[in-house]
């Protein structure tokens, strides 16, 4: 019976996460004095919603609202029970270039990080073996509205070192591979800490909002920040959705293969 229920959730669970990627809707933050509303779609864009465009924000509202639905169905009829501690590979500093250079540089003009840092881990694990993490830097609404922000997370691979560095891999916006700090302050303008220390269910929640930014450290399996909130509600994911991986690859990718 067990495994019947895990089968189940496991299927369900891929179809409502095909169900809200995409022009999925993650949450909404309303406006006030006169700001605009931020909708935060699952794929990390922000669209600014004008105070004036009460229309817009509806259709939004009706998409949260049957994501949310779906999501609550699927969760409360099923749960999967945590698995073992994850363990990244230990990468000789030395090797770091050599990954780099086999990530696929065909990249679609317009693209999603989730689907890209998912590809290149995934093909990274499939020639080397090599279990990597995914680096999760997710910003703050005041960060998001002071700098008008165009998304709301970013994510790409990450790998630990023999000398204990923690290098990113983000083939679209650096020519090359960078510690995480790097990357973190390549990405952040004002170049603050961010907060470390957290629940994702809390972030996402409202966060500290005297804070810019807030990071994890997570599995590679991890697509969306979405399933570190599923780890910390009980669910667990342990392995790769090779479905989920091409489908990943073909709204990232013009081409490149194993």
């Amino acid at each position: 019976m067990k495994s019947f229920m895990l089968i189940a959730f496991f299927v369900l669970g891929q179809g409502v996460r095909a169900e809200t990627m995409g022009d999925g809707v993650h949450s909404i933050v309303r406006g006030t004095d006169g700001e605009p509303h931020l909708v935060k779609m699952n794929s990390g864009e922000v669209k600014f919603i004008e105070q004036n465009e009460g229309h817009k924000l509806a259709v939004f509202e009706k998409k949260l609202m049957t994501a949310k639905s779906l999501s609550s169905n699927v969760q409360n009829k099923f749960q999967v029970e945590p698995g073992a501690s994850y363990e990244p590979t230990v990468v000789p500093d030395a090797q770091i270039p050599e990954i780099f250079n086999r990530m696929n540089p065909y990249i679609k003009r317009k693209s999603e990080c989730s689907d890209r840092a998912h590809v290149w881990a995934y093909d990274e694990f499939q020639k080397s073996g090599i279990k990597s993490q995914k680096a999760f830097l997710m910003l703050t609404d005041t960060y998001i509205k002071r700098t008008r922000y165009k998304w709301w997370f970013h994510v790409a691979p990450m790998y630990t070192t023999a000398s204990g560095k923690k290098i990113v891999m983000d083939f679209q916006f650096l020519d090359r591979p960078v510690t995480f700090t790097e990357w973190k302050n390549h990405l952040v303008f004002s170049k603050r800490e961010c907060v470390t220390d957290f629940k994702f269910n809390d972030y996402d929640a409202g966060a500290d909002q005297t804070q810019d930014c807030y990071t994890k450290h997570e599995p590679m399996y991890y697509y969306i920040p979405q399933d570190i909130g599923a780890f910390e509600n009980g669910r667990q994911i342990t392995g790769w959705s090779v479905s989920g991986v091409n489908a990943a690859r073909s709204r990232a990718f013009f081409q490149g293969s194993l």
